[in-house]
C-alpha cells in the first residue's frame, strides 16, 4: 500500500484499509474497460487520477483530481502531492549543503518529446548557455542520467515544463527540484503560486515571452545572494501546506463520501456500462472477423453477457 498512489496509502495509515469483493469503497483510475462499473449499485466508487483528465460523472460518486473543485463530490489532490509527505519527506533548504553539491548550471531530463513548450525552451536557454540534457529526448550527456534526483541535486536549475498546460495539473516536476534545492523554471499551472511560494521558484506564467524568462535565469545564475535567496525560501506560502492539501482535508473528505453514499443513479451508471462494454464488445467483434475466427453467434452472446442483458 506505501507504494500506491498518494491517498491510499496515506488513509491506509489512518485507516487500515483491507481489500473486499465486492468493496464497500471502490477506488478506480482512467486505465482499464470500465470494470469498475461491474460492481454492484450500492458500490461507492472514487475516481482518482494523476493524469490531466476529469472525472465521467456518469460513472464516478466522488473523485479526486488535479481540477481546483473542492465541493462534496470532488477534492483536489495534485499528483505533486503523492511526492510529499509532510513529516517524512526532506526538503533541502540548507544553503551551505546545497552551495557545496551543485556543480552545474541547469538540467533537462525528459522522455517524452512531444511536448513543444518545454523543447523550445530548451533550446532557446541552452543556446544563451549549456544545459544538460540527461534523459532520453535531446540527450547531450552521453547518456541519460542514472539517478535522476541525485542529478538534480547537482543543478542550479531545472527546467520543470509539464507535458501540457492546465490549470491545476501540476505533477512531480515541480516538487522534484524543490526538495534538492535546485529552482524550478516552471511551466504548466498558471496557478502553481496557490500550492508553492512564488519566492522559491521562477514561474515562467509570469513573463510575457521565453526571452524574459531566460534573462531572469541568467541573472539569478550571476548572483550568488539572489540564487541563495531562492533556495532557503520556505517551499510553501507560510512554510506549510496549504490547508485544503493535508491528509486532514483528504480523510474529511473520503470519510463524508463514505456517510454519502453512491450518488450516480443505477440507470445512468447502466448507461454507461452499455456504452463502454458495447465499444468494447464491438472492437473484439471487429478484430475476431478480420482473423476469421469464431462465429457471429457467439460474439453477439458475448455482446450481451458485456451489457449485463443475459
Amino acid at each position: 500500500m506505501e507504494n500506491s498512489w498518494f491517498p491510499l496509502w496515506m488513509l491506509n495509515r489512518h485507516f487500515q484499509l483491507k481489500v473486499e469483493d465486492p468493496p464497500r469503497l471502490l477506488f478506480y483510475g482512467d486505465v482499464g474497460n470500465g470494470e469498475h462499473l461491474l460492481y454492484p449499485s450500492d458500490t461507492i466508487r472514487i475516481f482518482l487520477t494523476g493524469e490531466n483528465i476529469q472525472a465521467n460523472w456518469d460513472e464516478a460518486d466522488y473523485a479526486l483530481t488535479h481540477e481546483r473543485i473542492w465541493n462534496e463530490r470532488h477534492w483536489r489532490v495534485p499528483l505533486w502531492r503523492h511526492f510529499y509527505d509532510p513529516g517524512h519527506t526532506h526538503v533541502e533548504r540548507d544553503f551551505s549543503v546545497i552551495q557545496g553539491r551543485v556543480d552545474r548550471f541547469c538540467n533537462f531530463i525528459y522522455s517524452n518529446e512531444r511536448a513543444k513548450e518545454r523543447i523550445e525552451f530548451f533550446h532557446r536557454l541552452n543556446a544563451r548557455k549549456p544545459v544538460d540534457s540527461g534523459g532520453r529526448v535531446l540527450n547531450n550527456i552521453g547518456g541519460p542520467v542514472a539517478d535522476k534526483q541525485a542529478y538534480v541535486a547537482r543543478c542550479k536549475f531545472t527546467i520543470a515544463f509539464e507535458n501540457e498546460s492546465h490549470p491545476g495539473y501540476a505533477t512531480e516536476k515541480i516538487i522534484e527540484p524543490l526538495l534538492m534545492g535546485s529552482i524550478p523554471i516552471y511551466w504548466g499551472d498558471p496557478g502553481i503560486e496557490e500550492d508553492f511560494n512564488p519566492d522559491c521558484l521562477i514561474n515562467v506564467h509570469r513573463f510575457r515571452s521565453f526571452d524574459e524568462v531566460i534573462e531572469r535565469v541568467l541573472e539569478i545564475d550571476a548572483s550568488p545572494d539572489l540564487w541563495r535567496d531562492y533556495v532557503t525560501a520556505p517551499v510553501f506560502r507560510g512554510g506549510r501546506l496549504p490547508d485544503l492539501l493535508t491528509d486532514e482535508a483528504c480523510i474529511a473528505f473520503v470519510s463524508q463520501a463514505q456517510r454519502r453514499g453512491s450518488q450516480v443513479p443505477a440507470f445512468g451508471r447502466w448507461r454507461q456500462r452499455s456504452i463502454r462494454y458495447g465499444r468494447l464488445a464491438l472492437t473484439r467483434l471487429t478484430q475476431k472477423l478480420r482473423a476469421g475466427v469464431g462465429g457471429l453467434r457467439g460474439l453477439s452472446s458475448q455482446l450481451l453477457e458485456n451489457l449485463g442483458l443475459r
